[in-house]
């Protein structure tokens, strides 16, 4: 819709003193008083929105209580609060700006290199899609459809990580095929996507587990981080918990690390009930999982802890909380368990955001056993080995930043849905009249990666952080043959491919002059680094 109205993006900068929207439409664009809309939660705040403007095509990105009220992780919610640009806290920066919500629409076409190419590559795209196999089964099982395999191989995480620990996680509502089912009501497109994966949800009238029909249902990592990370396994109410999230604005992974931890901690005695504001906080409890989750995004009581994350939230209770809390630079894992694919080893300790699936997707060839003959991986890789995990992680976060970068959704790529990777230059010559070769993806994805690594260097981050917690490291997985992630012999592999100094973890200068960093490479190299000491809010 921003397309539409004639605009690539936004940037906003400063803070406003009182609560307020950006309005969109066409060339109009109108800082307007919020205060009507601070209070609301997200999906509140979409749908007066749109009933003000008066008009239902109007699209919003907005923050709930979350956002509000500078929850670590709160996330920025579009299409009814029911998705979400979640990870690292970018909710809390639209709250601290004091901007409730933007709301857009466009009604302009947008000029494209070939119209004739588009249309024609549309349609061998969508004769592609109709017949194969991948496409049909992602459109039919979206990605909760990797819940089975992902638990059977061990990919999937239970109990805060340390899985089997606590006993065998009770997966009979989340783990087989068809228990999904039993809240399901359809699937949904985003704009123009003929994959359609989205999973769209009957009503569940359980007072205790109430949603309300049409809104949408958890993907796999809110599957995963709200079911056996804190030991749920009843599907209603991983739905409940996911719709909390989405109302309020939570990263539902972040949201669920930091239950599991908080679960431990309980478990392990290092917070009690008068802690927990009177709640059992055991593995397993349902309604514990859902009462913190309303405690977390209004900043009451222990919510108010467990609000900062991870790490600040173990420093905060002391007592060596500090060894459950499982997170990379601060931000709580994704539910991909690397001990499962040593591929996932370097490219977690090493992205620059935290720990990020979507940012290098190594399980494809060593899980999902998807080839990627461009990028020189024609067979599935053997998941357990470390030869060579260190080059591949690089290469294939280098093809995952370009991808992200056209705009285009990576579960298609994940389903094969175009065909390969060589249609998605087509797509992109064809529209914007440029030539990209494979050499050409890697080169801007690689300077895409260097930049963000250089501006985490120049802002405190250090060669240490590029690690992984002590309990992956150690701590061998049932579930995943006994593995552990090797990252010693991984992370150098990485480091050499990426060009980067082992000793303080920067890139070279000579890299960063290679991709045509000059100045990242000036200010990185001549300037002391920043010394930005971890303080609580």
């Amino acid at each position: 819709e921003l397309k539409f109205s004639g605009h690539d993006m936004v940037i906003i900068t400063g803070r406003s003193t009182e609560p307020a929207y950006l309005w969109i439409h066409g060339e109009n664009i109108e800082l307007r008083d919020a205060k009507a809309y601070w209070g609301m939660d997200a999906r509140e705040a979409d749908r007066a929105l749109k009933n003000d403007l008066g008009d239902k095509r109007v699209v919003v990105a907005d923050i709930g209580q979350a956002g509000e009220n500078l929850v670590r992780f709160a996330a920025i919610m579009n299409d009814d609060a029911c998705r979400a640009a979640a990870r690292n806290g970018v909710g809390a920066v639209m709250g601290s700006k004091k901007l409730k919500a933007i709301a857009v629409r466009g009604d302009r076409k947008v000029p494209i290199s070939d119209p004739d190419s588009v249309r024609q590559l549309s349609r061998e795209i969508m004769l592609f899609q109709k017949d194969d196999e991948g496409v049909k089964n992602f459109r039919k099982g979206g990605t909760p459809d990797f819940f089975a395999t992902g638990w059977e191989v061990g990919d999937t995480p239970a109990h805060n990580w340390a899985n089997e620990e606590f006993g065998d996680y009770d997966s009979s509502s989340l783990e087989y095929p068809g228990s999904y089912d039993v809240i399901l009501k359809g699937n949904r497109s985003c704009y123009l996507c003929p994959v359609s994966c989205r999973r769209v949800m009957l009503q569940i009238d359980d007072p205790e587990y109430a949603v309300e029909e049409g809104v949408e249902g958890p993907e796999y990592e809110t599957e995963g981080a709200l079911g056996p990370i804190c030991g749920v396994a009843n599907i209603k109410a991983v739905a409940k918990a996911n719709d909390l999230c989405n109302i309020f604005g939570l990263d539902t992974i972040s949201a669920g690390g930091v239950i599991g931890f908080a679960m431990e901690c309980y478990e392990r005695g290092l917070v009690t009930k008068e802690d927990t504001d009177g709640i059992d906080l055991r593995f397993s409890n349902d309604l514990g999982l859902i009462t913190m989750l309303t405690k977390i995004a209004k900043r009451e009581g222990f919510g108010d802890v467990l609000a900062e994350g991870v790490r600040r939230a173990a420093d905060m209770i002391g007592n060596g909380a500090s060894q459950y809390a499982i997170h990379v630079k601060g931000m709580e894992m994704p539910m991909h368990d690397p001990r499962a694919f040593q591929g996932g080893g370097p490219h977690y300790a090493a992205c620059p955001t935290g720990p990020d699936h979507c940012e290098g997707y190594t399980l494809g060839l060593e899980i999902s056993g998807i080839p990627y003959p461009e990028l020189g991986y024609d067979k599935p890789l053997d998941r357990f080995s470390t030869e060579g995990k260190g080059k591949l992680s690089a290469i294939m976060q280098n093809y995952y930043a370009f991808l992200h970068s056209t705009g285009v959704c990576m579960f298609s790529d994940e389903a094969q849905a175009y065909g390969g990777v060589n249609v998605y230059m087509k797509l992109m010559k064809t529209i914007t009249g440029w030539d990209f070769s494979i050499a050409d993806v890697l080169h801007i994805g690689e300077r895409i990666w260097n930049l963000k690594k250089a501006f985490n260097m120049l802002h405190g981050c250090t060669r240490a952080e590029d690690t992984l917690p002590n309990r992956l490291l150690s701590q061998p997985d049932k579930r995943s043959e006994g593995s552990v992630v090797k990252l010693d012999e991984t992370l150098p592999d990485y480091y050499a491919e990426r060009g980067w100094d082992w000793e303080t973890g920067k890139p070279t200068k000579e890299r960063l002059a290679m991709l045509g960093l000059e100045k990242e490479a000036r200010d990185l190299w001549m300037k002391p680094q920043a010394e930005t000491p971890l303080q609580p809010r």
